[in-house]
């Protein structure tokens, strides 16, 4: 019996020792393990997880499209974007202003890229056209109406029109009216003359508004754009300045590219000759009169600005639009005219501003400018193509200036033969004549 359960003892014993032994002997996987770890580290991606360290997940792979979901909340907007609503241009008749005015054209190439320039700014002037020239490129005057810029006439073939008898001046300037009324639907009521050449024919028998200028960049004898750029920007102020320039040259449409947004930049508003007459001048455009320098020397910015004929009667038809929109449908009684506003002396606020409107008669024509005796007129230009319309060339002084009121500082500068001029006398030997003193146009 006692022999039994030593034996029973002894084999319990001795699988007691098996079983320890087992525990503590690595297996061969843990021993190649180890033999690893020892020599050469294996690769990071050969690395078997371990308990403490759960195996890693393979990364997600991008989608094939995933600029464009990146792109897709930036698009997102735009397609909810509303449209933008139209450009409206608007006067405020009390802030500074001036006018732009081209001679010359139209041009089949420069006169549309100033009007480019013109629509990406908003702004417009006033274009004194050639009659030949209009009916040439008609397309180019339709455009500047939808602009909302405003045209003149220039005469029909860039002649000098003091030279003309009355009959032949006023088929001359028929025929430009015709050219120009054919492309845009309206006849011009400016008219500025070739040269600034005038008498008392050509101011006060043509039944038009003759207007010259007061800023003369000599853009026709410099052809540089930095000097034209320079003959605007050096002015102290061009508030109520009309400007004289030609549509005719690529220096120009160079120097507009400048002065135009310069000019809004600080701070002028961009109006057209009748514009900057009825704000700041106070004064309605009338026919057969002339406005040249004593007009501009002896006028200043008025207080009362007065409306254009086309502004007030959209002023009068809106109220009568809203009426009949309120009014039963089978029923429309006719709307009265509302009454006129009794504060006329506040300066006025206009909305856009359309062009070209026939001034209104006046009641009792201003006074006639004082006039001197006339010498003999220049040489009448010859008449030419409408590719080679002679140039702008500074005129004689004219009429008699107040001693208050001294002539500009500039000296006149002589034209060069080939076109057609006479050099200037000094200014002491200076004869009077019906033509205005160049820079002051």
């Amino acid at each position: 019996m006692k022999r039994l359960l030593t034996c029973l003892l002894a084999l319990s014993l001795l699988l007691a020792c098996i079983g320890c032994g087992s525990a503590a002997a690595p297996s061969s996987t843990e021993t190649e393990d180890l033999t690893i770890q020892s020599g050469t580290p294996r690769p990071a991606g050969d690395r078997e997880p371990t308990a403490a360290e759960p195996p890693a997940e393979p990364e997600a792979e991008a989608p094939a499209d995933a600029s464009d979901a990146a792109q897709q909340p930036e698009d997102a907007p735009e397609a909810e974007a509303t449209p933008e609503e139209p450009y409206v241009r608007t006067i405020d008749p009390t802030g500074p202003m001036v006018a732009l005015t081209f001679d010359d054209g139209p041009h089949q190439v420069y006169t549309g890229q100033i009007l480019d320039i013109l629509e990406e700014n908003h702004a417009v002037a006033t274009f004194f056209e050639v009659g030949v020239n209009a009916a040439r490129y008609p397309d180019v005057l339709t455009r500047m109406a939808e602009l909302g810029c405003e045209i003149g006439s220039h005469s029909n073939a860039h002649k000098d029109l003091s030279k003309l008898k009355q009959d032949t001046l006023l088929a001359d300037l028929d025929a430009a009216d015709q050219a120009i009324a054919a492309a845009t639907g309206q006849a011009p009521t400016l008219l500025r003359p070739p040269y600034g050449a005038v008498n008392k024919t050509v101011k006060y028998a043509t039944g038009r508004s003759v207007i010259t200028w007061t800023v003369d960049t000599q853009d026709w004898l410099t052809k540089d754009s930095q000097k034209v750029i320079d003959s605007i920007q050096s002015l102290e102020s061009l508030d109520g300045e009309i400007v004289l320039l030609h549509s005719t040259y690529e220096t120009t449409v160079e120097a507009m590219k400048t002065v135009v947004p310069w000019l809004i930049e600080e701070g002028y508003h961009l109006v057209t000759v009748s514009e900057l007459m009825a704000y700041y001048y106070g004064e309605l455009l009338q026919p057969g009169q002339f406005y040249g320098y004593t007009y501009f020397t002896t006028h200043g910015r008025t207080d009362t600005p007065l409306q254009l004929p086309a502004e007030s009667e959209t002023a009068e038809e809106a109220p009568a639009q809203e009426a009949e929109s309120d009014a039963p449908s089978s029923q429309q009684p006719p709307v009265s005219q509302p009454a006129e506003d009794p504060a006329t002396d506040q300066p006025a606020q206009p909305p856009a501003v359309p062009v070209s409107e026939e001034p209104v008669q006046p009641s009792t024509p201003p006074a006639a400018e004082q006039l001197s005796p006339s010498p003999a007129p220049p040489e009448a230009t010859p008449d030419l193509p409408a590719d080679s319309i002679p140039e702008e060339q500074p005129a004689l002084p004219s009429e008699e200036v107040p001693t208050e009121e001294p002539l500009p500082e500039e000296e006149p500068v002589p034209v060069s033969p080939e076109e057609g001029a006479e050099l200037l006398p000094p200014a002491e030997e200076q004869p009077p004549a019906d033509t205005e003193p160049p820079g002051w146009l």
